[in-house]
Protein backbone atom coordinates (compact mmCIF):
# COMPACT_ATOMS: atom_id res chain seq x y z
CA UNK A 1 0.00 0.00 0.00
CA UNK A 2 1.74 3.35 -0.96
CA UNK A 3 0.51 6.56 0.86
CA UNK A 4 -0.26 9.70 -1.03
CA UNK A 5 2.59 12.23 -0.73
CA UNK A 6 0.16 14.73 0.83
CA UNK A 7 -0.41 11.67 3.52
CA UNK A 8 3.07 11.73 4.24
CA UNK A 9 3.31 15.42 4.71
CA UNK A 10 0.62 15.37 7.48
CA UNK A 11 2.00 12.78 9.56
CA UNK A 12 5.48 14.41 9.62
CA UNK A 13 3.84 17.61 10.76
CA UNK A 14 2.28 15.79 13.17
CA UNK A 15 5.43 14.42 14.45
CA UNK A 16 6.98 17.82 14.62
CA UNK A 17 4.30 18.94 16.14
CA UNK A 18 3.98 16.18 18.96
CA UNK A 19 7.92 16.45 19.77
CA UNK A 20 7.41 19.70 20.03
CA UNK A 21 4.91 20.07 22.63
CA UNK A 22 6.75 16.76 24.71
CA UNK A 23 10.07 19.44 24.38
CA UNK A 24 7.79 21.80 26.00
CA UNK A 25 5.95 19.90 28.69
CA UNK A 26 9.58 18.50 29.74
CA UNK A 27 10.88 22.26 29.88
CA UNK A 28 7.34 23.40 31.97
CA UNK A 29 8.24 20.31 34.69
CA UNK A 30 12.09 21.09 35.24
CA UNK A 31 11.30 24.80 35.77
CA UNK A 32 8.90 24.37 38.04
CA UNK A 33 10.58 22.01 39.92
CA UNK A 34 13.97 23.57 39.75
CA UNK A 35 16.92 22.00 40.53
CA UNK A 36 19.60 22.40 42.98
CA UNK A 37 22.14 24.06 41.18
CA UNK A 38 19.83 27.46 41.12
CA UNK A 39 19.34 26.91 45.24
CA UNK A 40 19.89 30.10 47.66
CA UNK A 41 20.71 28.18 50.77
CA UNK A 42 19.95 29.18 54.31
CA UNK A 43 20.77 27.51 57.84
CA UNK A 44 18.00 26.20 59.88
CA UNK A 45 16.68 28.35 62.59
CA UNK A 46 17.62 30.98 60.70
CA UNK A 47 15.62 33.85 58.90
CA UNK A 48 15.47 34.47 55.12
CA UNK A 49 13.48 37.39 53.03
CA UNK A 50 12.03 36.42 49.63
CA UNK A 51 12.09 39.69 47.68
CA UNK A 52 9.63 40.64 45.47
CA UNK A 53 11.10 42.67 42.12
CA UNK A 54 7.81 44.69 41.74
CA UNK A 55 6.68 48.03 43.21
CA UNK A 56 3.56 46.85 44.66
CA UNK A 57 0.45 49.72 44.78
CA UNK A 58 -2.10 49.60 47.86
CA UNK A 59 -4.88 48.54 45.19
CA UNK A 60 -2.75 45.89 43.83
CA UNK A 61 -3.57 42.06 44.68
CA UNK A 62 -0.34 39.84 46.27
CA UNK A 63 -0.05 36.02 46.31
CA UNK A 64 2.64 34.03 47.32
CA UNK A 65 2.96 30.48 46.61
CA UNK A 66 5.33 27.60 47.91
CA UNK A 67 5.68 25.23 45.48
CA UNK A 68 1.70 25.36 44.37
CA UNK A 69 0.38 25.87 47.49
CA UNK A 70 -0.78 29.61 48.71
CA UNK A 71 1.09 30.84 51.53
CA UNK A 72 -0.57 34.28 51.67
CA UNK A 73 -3.17 36.42 49.60
CA UNK A 74 -3.59 39.92 49.99
CA UNK A 75 -6.50 41.49 48.51
CA UNK A 76 -5.63 45.04 48.49
CA UNK A 77 -5.55 45.85 51.76
CA UNK A 78 -7.01 42.59 52.94
CA UNK A 79 -5.49 39.46 53.86
CA UNK A 80 -7.54 36.60 53.24
CA UNK A 81 -4.52 33.49 53.47
CA UNK A 82 -1.63 33.87 56.33
CA UNK A 83 -0.81 36.59 58.29
CA UNK A 84 0.24 40.58 57.12
CA UNK A 85 3.15 40.06 59.00
CA UNK A 86 3.89 37.58 56.38
CA UNK A 87 5.20 39.95 53.98
CA UNK A 88 6.89 43.58 54.58
CA UNK A 89 6.17 47.41 53.37
CA UNK A 90 7.63 46.17 49.87
CA UNK A 91 5.46 42.87 49.32
CA UNK A 92 8.64 40.97 50.48
CA UNK A 93 8.12 37.00 52.09
CA UNK A 94 9.23 36.74 55.50
CA UNK A 95 10.33 33.65 56.64
CA UNK A 96 11.42 33.15 60.23
CA UNK A 97 13.12 30.31 62.16
CA UNK A 98 13.67 28.14 59.17
CA UNK A 99 13.15 24.67 59.17
CA UNK A 100 13.87 21.88 56.13
CA UNK A 101 10.64 21.67 55.56
CA UNK A 102 10.28 25.02 54.94
CA UNK A 103 12.11 24.12 51.90
CA UNK A 104 11.32 24.88 48.11
CA UNK A 105 9.98 27.47 45.62
CA UNK A 106 8.61 30.32 46.74
CA UNK A 107 6.56 31.91 43.53
CA UNK A 108 4.74 35.59 44.12
CA UNK A 109 1.88 36.81 41.63
CA UNK A 110 0.82 39.92 41.54
CA UNK A 111 -2.75 41.13 40.05
CA UNK A 112 -4.34 44.78 39.41
CA UNK A 113 -7.21 45.93 40.71
CA UNK A 114 -9.23 44.31 38.02
CA UNK A 115 -7.41 41.51 38.70
CA UNK A 116 -4.85 41.69 35.21
CA UNK A 117 -1.84 39.85 35.95
CA UNK A 118 1.20 42.22 35.94
CA UNK A 119 3.29 39.75 34.14
CA UNK A 120 6.12 36.98 35.17
CA UNK A 121 7.91 37.63 39.02
CA UNK A 122 11.25 35.82 39.57
CA UNK A 123 10.47 33.29 42.11
CA UNK A 124 13.34 32.01 44.73
CA UNK A 125 14.47 28.19 45.64
CA UNK A 126 15.48 27.80 49.09
CA UNK A 127 17.05 25.37 50.52
CA UNK A 128 17.28 24.66 54.35
CA UNK A 129 20.39 23.02 56.02
CA UNK A 130 21.94 22.01 59.24
CA UNK A 131 24.71 24.07 60.05
CA UNK A 132 27.49 21.69 60.60
CA UNK A 133 28.09 20.29 64.31
CA UNK A 134 31.87 21.05 66.26
CA UNK A 135 33.41 17.98 64.46
CA UNK A 136 36.16 15.48 67.21
CA UNK A 137 38.98 13.77 66.16
CA UNK A 138 39.96 10.32 67.57
CA UNK A 139 43.07 8.75 67.12
CA UNK A 140 44.07 4.97 67.07
CA UNK A 141 47.60 3.10 67.67
CA UNK A 142 47.89 0.39 65.20
CA UNK A 143 50.04 -2.32 64.17
CA UNK A 144 52.17 -2.24 67.69
CA UNK A 145 52.15 1.00 68.30
CA UNK A 146 54.10 1.89 65.16
CA UNK A 147 51.47 3.52 63.03
CA UNK A 148 48.67 5.97 63.97
CA UNK A 149 45.53 6.68 62.72
CA UNK A 150 43.31 9.87 63.24
CA UNK A 151 39.44 9.77 62.84
CA UNK A 152 37.30 12.70 61.84
CA UNK A 153 33.13 12.44 62.55
CA UNK A 154 31.19 14.07 59.28
CA UNK A 155 28.03 13.85 58.01
CA UNK A 156 26.99 12.63 54.68
CA UNK A 157 26.65 15.28 52.86
CA UNK A 158 29.84 17.28 54.38
CA UNK A 159 33.73 18.23 53.10
CA UNK A 160 36.56 17.62 55.31
CA UNK A 161 40.11 19.11 55.19
CA UNK A 162 43.28 17.97 57.45
CA UNK A 163 44.97 20.04 59.07
CA UNK A 164 48.93 19.05 61.29
CA UNK A 165 50.36 22.07 62.97
CA UNK A 166 47.81 24.71 61.78
CA UNK A 167 49.23 23.69 57.64
CA UNK A 168 46.88 22.04 54.79
CA UNK A 169 47.32 17.44 54.31
CA UNK A 170 46.50 16.74 50.81
CA UNK A 171 43.83 13.68 52.43
CA UNK A 172 40.20 14.54 52.11
CA UNK A 173 38.56 11.32 53.78
CA UNK A 174 37.46 10.38 57.45
CA UNK A 175 40.95 8.58 58.73
CA UNK A 176 44.06 9.69 57.83
CA UNK A 177 47.36 7.25 58.78
CA UNK A 178 50.66 8.30 59.87
CA UNK A 179 53.68 6.63 61.04
CA UNK A 180 53.87 7.55 64.65
CA UNK A 181 57.84 8.45 65.08
CA UNK A 182 57.12 10.82 62.15
CA UNK A 183 54.13 12.60 63.43
CA UNK A 184 55.76 12.66 67.16
CA UNK A 185 54.98 16.38 67.86
CA UNK A 186 52.08 16.80 65.01
CA UNK A 187 48.81 18.58 65.99
CA UNK A 188 45.86 16.69 64.13
CA UNK A 189 42.79 18.83 63.87
CA UNK A 190 39.45 18.16 61.19
CA UNK A 191 37.79 21.24 59.34
CA UNK A 192 34.30 20.14 58.47
CA UNK A 193 31.97 22.27 56.11
CA UNK A 194 29.25 22.06 54.03
CA UNK A 195 27.68 25.08 51.90
CA UNK A 196 26.32 27.58 54.67
CA UNK A 197 28.41 26.89 57.50
CA UNK A 198 31.88 25.27 58.95
CA UNK A 199 33.60 24.05 62.07
CA UNK A 200 37.33 23.26 63.06
CA UNK A 201 38.01 20.04 65.69
CA UNK A 202 40.17 20.32 68.44
CA UNK A 203 43.56 19.54 67.91
CA UNK A 204 44.75 15.38 68.99
CA UNK A 205 48.13 14.41 69.60
CA UNK A 206 49.65 11.06 68.80
CA UNK A 207 50.81 9.01 71.91
CA UNK A 208 51.83 5.74 70.07
CA UNK A 209 55.27 6.79 69.83
CA UNK A 210 56.65 7.89 72.55
CA UNK A 211 60.62 8.56 72.23
CA UNK A 212 63.35 7.87 74.91
CA UNK A 213 64.62 12.06 74.82
CA UNK A 214 61.26 13.77 74.17
CA UNK A 215 61.67 17.12 72.58
CA UNK A 216 59.70 19.28 74.54
CA UNK A 217 60.54 22.65 73.19
CA UNK A 218 59.35 23.99 69.58
CA UNK A 219 61.83 25.00 67.17
CA UNK A 220 60.50 28.32 66.40
CA UNK A 221 61.02 28.84 70.29
CA UNK A 222 64.06 26.21 70.95
CA UNK A 223 67.11 27.54 68.06
CA UNK A 224 67.02 31.01 69.76
CA UNK A 225 66.79 30.01 73.18
CA UNK A 226 69.59 27.48 72.58
CA UNK A 227 71.77 29.81 70.25
CA UNK A 228 71.21 32.85 72.93
CA UNK A 229 71.99 29.96 75.70
CA UNK A 230 75.61 29.08 73.62
CA UNK A 231 76.51 32.36 73.46
CA UNK A 232 76.20 33.11 77.29
CA UNK A 233 78.49 29.91 77.60
CA UNK A 234 80.92 30.91 75.50
CA UNK A 235 81.18 34.25 77.45
CA UNK A 236 81.18 32.93 80.80
CA UNK A 237 83.98 30.43 79.80
CA UNK A 238 85.83 33.21 78.62
CA UNK A 239 85.20 35.56 81.73
CA UNK A 240 86.66 32.17 83.73
CA UNK A 241 89.70 31.55 81.33
CA UNK A 242 90.97 34.88 81.84
CA UNK A 243 90.31 34.79 85.46
CA UNK A 244 92.02 31.77 85.89
CA UNK A 245 95.43 33.00 83.80
CA UNK A 246 95.42 36.39 86.31
CA UNK A 247 95.25 34.76 89.13
CA UNK A 248 97.67 32.33 88.09
CA UNK A 249 100.18 35.47 86.87
CA UNK A 250 99.68 37.08 90.39
CA UNK A 251 100.71 34.06 91.99
CA UNK A 252 103.85 33.61 90.14
CA UNK A 253 104.50 37.33 90.63
CA UNK A 254 104.24 36.38 94.59
CA UNK A 255 106.49 33.81 94.09
CA UNK A 256 109.25 35.65 92.16
CA UNK A 257 109.15 38.39 94.70
CA UNK A 258 111.15 36.49 97.09
CA UNK A 259 113.72 35.08 94.93
CA UNK A 260 114.76 38.46 93.88
CA UNK A 261 115.24 40.52 97.27
CA UNK A 262 117.32 37.24 97.81
CA UNK A 263 119.23 37.37 94.77
CA UNK A 264 119.81 41.48 95.17
CA UNK A 265 120.99 41.10 98.48
CA UNK A 266 123.31 37.78 97.53
CA UNK A 267 125.21 40.70 95.06
CA UNK A 268 126.32 43.50 97.48
CA UNK A 269 130.06 43.45 98.77
CA UNK A 270 131.04 41.95 101.73
CA UNK A 271 131.38 44.47 104.38
CA UNK A 272 128.68 46.72 103.16
CA UNK A 273 126.03 48.31 104.88
CA UNK A 274 123.09 47.31 103.83
CA UNK A 275 121.14 50.16 102.31
CA UNK A 276 118.62 51.42 105.01
CA UNK A 277 114.73 51.01 104.90
CA UNK A 278 112.50 54.10 103.62
CA UNK A 279 109.47 54.79 105.24
CA UNK A 280 106.94 56.65 106.17
CA UNK A 281 109.06 57.46 109.67
CA UNK A 282 112.43 58.13 108.68
CA UNK A 283 111.87 62.05 108.43
CA UNK A 284 110.72 62.42 111.86
CA UNK A 285 113.31 59.98 112.98
CA UNK A 286 116.09 62.03 111.58
CA UNK A 287 114.68 64.92 113.26
CA UNK A 288 114.74 63.80 116.71
CA UNK A 289 118.51 62.60 115.77
CA UNK A 290 119.47 66.60 115.40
Amino acid sequence: MTLKPSVIRLVKKMVSAATIAVFLLCCYFSASSGSQDDCVYAATGSSFTVPLKHELKESANLRWFKDRTIIFYRRGKYVITGKNYYVDSTGSLKLTRLTKDMSGRYIPEVTNADGLNVGHLPSVRLCVLDPVKKPKVTMTCIEAQKNVSFSCNIGQDDTIEWLMNAKRLAEKGKTVMRVAKDVANGHFSCNVSNIISSEISLPVQQNCYKPVFPDVCDTDVCIPVRSGAGILLLMILTAIVCCTHKKAKVIKDKNELPLKQQHHHQKQPVGSVPEPDICADCGLEGDNRI
